[in-house]
């Protein structure tokens, strides 16, 4: 009982740090990602404007705005 004891207590305290380490090495990804697709989208020749405009700082505003309202209406 007490070697499950143990490794009960080494399990509680790795199982944190491996959830941040994954939170953040997402969370890292997902900003890499989306500095490509940014990228990528405006050497874009096609709908070029229109990305441009999007990609102010009141359009991400804007897109950041109905994400938040996506998230908070599920």
């Amino acid at each position: 009982m007490g070697i499950l004891s143990v490794d009960l207590l080494i399990t509680l305290q790795i199982l944190p740090v491996f959830f941040s380490n994954c939170l953040f090495l997402a969370l890292y990804d997902s900003v890499i990602l989306l500095k490509h697709v940014v990228l990528l989208l405006s050497r874009s020749k096609s709908t070029r404007g229109e990305w441009r405009r999007m990609l102010t700082s009141e359009g991400l505003r804007c897109v950041w705005k109905s994400f938040l309202l996506d998230a908070y209406k599920q």
